[in-house]
């Protein structure tokens, strides 16, 4: 992540591929902005909370192939061996 970035904590979801709602500088806001952003999932799992991760558990990648992002955007993702905090 950026170095000059004020953000300790990243919420992401996704049934499929990994969607990042944002982040916030405290956990709190991090747990609040999850629960604003339900993920009502298909094949009748029902609803999700996104999961919270904290920023260094976290990595900045080019989108290739995605269903919800541009080809070459950048995107926010939990790196393969984050463990989600909330």
């Amino acid at each position: 992540m950026r170095k000059d970035n004020k953000n300790r904590y990243y919420v992401i979801g996704g049934q499929y591929e990994p969607y990042c709602y944002g982040g916030t500088p405290t956990l709190l806001g991090a747990k609040r902005l999850a629960g604003r952003n339900m993920e009502h999932w298909d094949n009748w799992q029902g609803w999700h909370r996104p999961h919270v991760y904290k920023a260094e558990d976290v990595i900045e990648t080019e989108a290739h192939g995605c269903l919800t992002h541009d080809d070459g955007s950048i995107i926010i993702m939990p790196r393969e061996d984050a463990t989600p905090m909330a």
